[in-house]
């Protein structure tokens, strides 16, 4: 009789199996994955079978990417182009393995939650957000994802980042062999004591940083005792990009037994602290910062709604003549859709 230890596992794996996917066919799906490697590339999972990037499952429903309707902004003096901005509005499932929604729905969902609890982390005064990495030793590629995310969090409390978000990573690009490899890290948006600005200005000779009180030579001094790179990035330009680009590519767990948390938090930002903060929706013009109106198009002019058509663009201008094709939509949900 089978244990149900191995009952557990071979399902695992069979749920694996559903993740690896030609790309051919994740290409008919959305083309957009051919805008970054990683999001293509062949994964090299041998020994961690169980572990997958985000975006290599299954399409969830024949809902995923149906267009919904139309979001537009006529606030025509404040647009450097002077037109009206047009989004396409189109039904994202919010799951991470889905290879429709993974980039434009649960990625961009995660991306206002993370960007929303860390916003008010600065309210609260923890400082200013920073963008870590903190990248595992070789010898300790083998151990569990569970044992790798509380060293990697001890690392990061050691060098002084007193809270933040933990991002999982899985893989990273083998450039030399054209795939993704097995080379666990973690992403983390939070706060450092004392910040970074002191060292990311700092003029200052080699070795010098051993035996500075700041982030750096707290890191030196780290490394030398548990292997662990801690580095920290450049400023960011936006927090929301910041976190959508490191969901876009992250790494989940592939089981139907056990539920992956790819976000955790930890320290001044863990769940006990204060509650989760979700940004208002996305939905804004990017030209002048209104908010976006739902309309429905009368023109004759052909607007491509399929995502995986060629001539497919999310946003766009329209001159002041053809807006006047675009009528808006008042005290009805029709075309309002979800982002």
């Amino acid at each position: 009789m089978v244990s149900a230890e191995v009952l557990i596992e071979s399902l695992s794996l069979v749920s694996s199996e559903a993740y690896k996917r030609s790309l051919a066919l994740r290409v008919g799906l959305n083309k957009q994955i051919l805008e970054n490697p990683y999001w293509f590339l062949p994964v090299d999972d041998k020994g961690h079978e169980l572990f997958s990037p985000v975006g290599r499952g299954v399409k969830s429903s024949e809902l995923c990417s149906k267009w919904v309707g139309i979001k537009g902004c006529k606030n025509f003096d404040e647009h450097e182009s002077g037109g009206m901005v047009v989004r396409l509005k189109h039904w994202w499932c919010h799951r991470a393995g889905c290879p429709v929604c993974f980039i434009r729905g649960w990625a961009v969902r995660g991306a206002r939650g993370v960007a929303g609890r860390l916003e008010k982390g600065v309210y609260l005064g923890f400082g200013k957000i920073e963008h870590v990495t903190v990248s595992v030793p070789p010898e300790d590629y083998g151990l569990s994802e569970k044992v790798l995310r509380k060293k990697c969090r001890d690392a990061l409390r050691d060098r002084g980042v007193s809270g933040s978000c933990m991002i999982f990573h899985g893989y990273r690009i083998d450039r030399v062999r054209r795939i993704l490899a097995w080379r666990p890290h973690y992403h983390a948006l939070g706060f450092i004591k004392g910040g970074f600005d002191v060292c990311r200005d700092c003029v200052h000779e080699r070795g010098d940083c051993k035996l500075c009180d700041g982030f750096k030579g707290r890191e030196v001094r780290g490394f030398a005792k548990d292997r662990y790179l801690v580095k920290v990035h450049d400023e960011r330009k936006t927090v929301f990009g910041s976190a959508w680009y490191l969901l876009n590519h992250a790494t989940v767990r592939v089981s139907a037994f056990s539920r992956f948390h790819i976000v955790t938090w930890f320290g001044v930002c863990a769940n006990r602290k204060y509650s989760s903060v979700m940004l208002e929706s996305e939905d804004v013009c990017p030209q002048c910062g209104d908010d976006m109106k739902n309309y429905v198009y009368t023109g004759k002019c052909r607007i491509v709604k399929d995502i995986g058509d060629a001539d497919y663009v999310p946003l766009f201008v329209v001159d002041r003549a053809e807006s006047d094709n675009y009528v808006e939509v008042v005290g009805s949900r029709e075309s309002m859709g979800r982002g």
